[in-house]
């Protein structure tokens, strides 16, 4: 139902947040670039991830593309992108692709009072479409920090998940907002790169 939606936040998302190849020893998912960690990348080529550092060379090598791939194929499939409202569906997606989908889910669940499974079904699903969007990002966002305030990383990437989730707070709201959503081709968005730390939040 948002699917123009999506190739827009996700080019956005990367640039802004995930960026290039990087492999912080802090960060638990390990060499990473576009987003994707070393974990993700030998899930999706039905590899074995036997070391950090052997597959270091491997994340460094890998293409947009593939990243863009492995976005669709776990991240936003998992978290029903397309199904979601406007703006609730880049709220649940954000938060899985830095957190894992299971726990972005679980946290959407607590929020609309669902069982709090894990898994995108079909209730899940329309009690999210059923809350009101702008309550229902502000309500995620706010758990979702509650959460990454909790980690024991929050004093290396903390300052960048706050500036990435209040980010995400205003950007998700406008799409709400919006009385035509825009389309992949004709949605130019040239955001202003934050210079700041941001790991995955396990």
């Amino acid at each position: 139902m948002t699917a123009v939606d999506y190739q827009p936040f996700i080019e956005r998302m990367i640039q802004l947040y995930e960026g290039a190849y990087g492999f912080n020893p802090s960060d638990p998912g390990g060499p990473t670039k576009f987003g994707v960690t070393c974990y993700d990348l030998a899930e999706h080529r039905h590899q074995t991830m036997s070391s950090m550092q052997a597959w270091a060379p491997l994340v460094r090598a890998m293409t947009l593309d593939e990243a863009e791939a492995i976005y669709a194929a776990k991240y936003a499939t998992a978290c029903c992108f397309n199904e979601l409202q406007a703006g609730a569906d880049c709220t649940v997606l954000d938060f899985g692709v830095n957190s894992g989908p299971s726990r972005a889910i679980k946290y959407a669940q607590m929020v609309v009072g669902v069982t709090a499974d894990g898994i995108m079904g079909p209730i899940t699903l329309g009690a999210i479409n059923a809350y009101g969007a702008s309550n229902f990002i502000n309500e995620l966002c706010d758990a979702r920090l509650g959460f990454l305030e909790r980690l024991n990383t929050w004093s290396v990437f903390g300052r960048g998940w706050s500036a990435r989730v209040a980010d995400l707070r205003a950007y998700s709201i406008g799409l709400t907002k919006r009385k035509a959503k825009p389309t992949v081709e004709g949605y130019v968005e040239k955001p202003m790169l934050i210079p700041l730390a941001y790991g995955k939040a396990y």
